[in-house]
């Protein structure tokens, strides 16, 4: 006797077979898998073509001797979801004109339980892609040197993507305007290049400090700090703004260090104030002794 099946009209498969002795029943057991929108039995497609969603499909059953007699059918009804892709929680959103870089905290599910993946963008370049884990939440982080590089006055965007291990995807996309009221900047004396000009043996005594720039009505230098000591702890900065605006050197009135060597370091901040033009600061250059 041989146990039969089949997906709606689809073809009739073999389920199981035995020798009955009149009495006792067979019983057999089958595991069929639903992938890709069709019924598999391991590597075979037994539902041939994709199983259409929210509308009955029929699994029929029965069996049949090696005389040709034939069993009843039994019938079950059921019903499919084709895959869906993970949901990242929240909604698309603008932030608006931004300081400082925003605060964005996600999380994702899989309605089918799958493995997911996690890809950040910042203006379509990816920020880092990484497993995630159902439920819990992520930030994303805009780095101190992207940030500064982002054009200001103009929109940008974060995405994040949720990518599930059978290649569906969803989407969240959030923008935000960069806008600055400050220039800000100070020589790193991490970098080699900037240690060989500003490290030195011997005490720096003047410095003279020259802006490329242009400040429109309304902007101002605000401050221009510099110090002969930058590599003690607590460095100690001298205000050169008066010197500077009026393009005259400045004489250190620090003598102390507490570091191996002397360095000289500058500290500019320019305010845009109620300038409606750009600020530009294009470069700095002078000397010292």
């Amino acid at each position: 006797m041989t146990v039969m099946y089949k997906i709606n009209n689809g073809t009739a498969r073999a389920l199981a077979s035995g020798v009955s002795d009149g009495s006792s029943s067979l019983t057999f057991d089958k595991a069929l898998k639903y992938s890709n929108k069709r019924l598999w039995d391991g590597s075979t497609n037994v539902s041939g073509d994709e199983l259409a969603e929210n509308i009955d499909h029929i699994l029929t059953v029965w069996s049949e001797d090696n005389q040709g007699g034939k069993s009843a059918e039994i019938t079950r009804k059921f019903r499919v979801i084709w895959n869906r892709p993970p949901t990242i929680n929240g909604e698309d959103n603008d932030f608006g004109t931004l300081l400082v870089p925003p605060t964005l905290e996600y999380s994702a599910v899989d309605p089918e339980g799958n493995t997911f993946t996690f890809t950040e963008y910042l203006n379509g370049k990816e920020i880092r892609s990484f497993t995630g884990t159902a439920g819990q939440n992520y930030t994303v982080q805009i780095s101190r040197d992207a940030w500064i590089r982002l054009d200001l006055d103009v929109q940008h965007q974060i995405k994040i993507k949720a990518t599930d291990s059978s290649g569906l995807s969803s989407e969240r996309i959030y923008t935000f305007t960069r806008t600055e009221t400050h220039i800000e900047f100070m020589l790193n004396l991490d970098s080699p290049d900037v240690q060989g000009h500003f490290i030195l043996d011997g005490m720096p005594q003047r410095v003279l400090v020259t802006l490329e720039r242009y400040i429109p009505e309304g902007a101002e230098i605000q401050s221009v700090k510099v110090c002969n000591n930058a590599l003690d702890a607590s460095p100690t900065w001298e205000d050169a703004t008066s010197a500077v605006k009026a393009n005259r050197g400045f004489v250190f009135t620090n003598t102390n260090k507490t570091a191996a060597n002397w360095a000289i370091n500058i500290w500019v901040i320019i305010a845009k104030g109620t300038a409606t033009e750009r600020v530009r600061l294009n470069g700095y250059g002078g000397a010292f002794d």
